[in-house]
């Protein structure tokens, strides 16, 4: 067998430290022997006195105020908790050098005559120090245990683009959002908008309206048309809008499939965001045909299921919003009642009531709110 090459040893660089290896192989081993030589750089430094423990702590104090932590979620958890340990220690070691032989003289006696005192009021700085320290250590462990148990629980994030599959495919709502929202004072946003026709509707009407969505490639013909439009969330757009901004607020699309919380958030941010009088339109599938006609992938994936115009009513009006009667429209799939001809008709038509109302009936609602508070 042919015998390996000998190892090469590093080259050396004219101040005697390695140079960096010309080959990615040995730059693993080059980082640690770069790494030690700092380390033991630092060594010599704070036996020789150049490094004080104060100034490496004053160091650390600074890094953590002025530069972002690198790491994410736990590990950024754990690195700025380390950071609080090693501030937990007060060092009551006065410096004594002075430029002057009586200056270092006189601050070693005032050292030595006042160590007792400080000493004393140390330990107990120290001591609830570290309290808060082992206090925040048990916060953390909790908050990993939370996050671990939500991340086990989390369901895969729903695209926009297989949502939209599962909406209302009429426009039946369209002319009464236009009507309710002819005449407000103040801009009027669409949220989850898409092409901007109705953005482009309430434009030609006289209202100052533009739109969001979540999905860059939906907003692609109302960009081709000129429209205000952006590709954002309405959820993250309402954060940012100034409180009692809009006049007008049209929600439709995802506040189908909304989780609880973000559903609340909305309702929140609804109620800050506009103007005393403001008008808020809402569309949205009822839950029997969004449980009869979203698609599998929809039904199975959405963290939310639409709710019912009584329930949307409720929330919005505690939180002091006048709610109308809601519109129904959409596809309409009720079955139509028997003649009194037919045998047990009234048997036959409580039943078909019935079915029509837990399961078919119209396939969408609208409700028109105004804040009045």
């Amino acid at each position: 067998m042919p015998t390996p090459p000998a190892a090469t040893p590093p080259e050396t660089a004219a101040d005697g430290s390695a140079a960096p290896p010309q080959g990615a192989a040995d730059g693993v081993d080059y980082l640690d022997q770069v790494m030690a030589e700092i380390d033991a750089e630092v060594r010599r430094r704070r036996a020789s006195g150049d490094l004080p423990a104060g100034l490496e702590r004053e160091l650390d104090e600074l890094f953590l105020e002025f530069s972002p932590v690198g790491l994410q979620g736990r590990a950024r958890l754990r690195e700025t908790l380390a950071l609080v340990d090693g501030a937990a220690y007060v060092d009551i070691a006065v410096p004594v050098a002075s430029e002057k032989p009586i200056g270092t003289y006189v601050k070693r006696l005032l050292r030595t005559g006042l160590g007792w005192y400080l000493r004393y009021i140390v330990d107990q700085v120290v001591k609830f120090a570290w309290a808060v320290s082992r206090m925040l250590h048990v916060v953390v462990d909790h908050v990993e245990e939370l996050e671990a148990a939500v991340e086990s629980t989390r369901s895969p994030d729903l695209p926009v683009e297989v949502a939209r599959t599962g909406e209302p495919a009429t426009d039946w709502w369209r002319p009464v959002a236009i009507e309710a929202l002819a005449g407000v004072a103040g801009r009027v946003v669409h949220g989850d908008c898409g092409d901007g026709s109705l953005v482009a509707a309430l434009v030609a009407a006289g209202v100052d309206a533009y739109g969001v969505d979540p999905s860059e490639p939906a907003l692609a013909a109302a960009l081709d048309d000129g429209l205000d439009v952006r590709a954002e969330p309405v959820l993250d757009h309402l954060e940012v809008v100034a409180d009692e901004a809009l006049g007008g607020l049209v929600l439709s699309g995802s506040v189908q499939w909304l989780r609880p919380n973000e559903r609340q958030r909305l309702v929140d941010l609804a109620a800050s965001r506009l103007t005393p009088g403001g008008v808020l339109v809402l569309h949205s599938a009822t839950p029997a045909s969004w449980a009869a006609g979203a698609p599998t992938l929809v039904r199975d994936l959405a963290p939310g299921r639409p709710l019912h115009a009584g329930t949307w009513a409720f929330l919005l009006a505690g939180r002091g919003f006048s709610v109308a009667a809601p519109l129904t429209g959409g596809p309409d799939r009720t079955l139509a009642r028997v003649g009194a001809s037919t045998p047990d008709a009234d048997t036959v038509n409580a039943a078909i009531d019935a079915i029509n109302e837990l399961l078919l009936g119209p396939g969408a609602y609208l409700l028109v709110a105004t804040r009045e508070r």
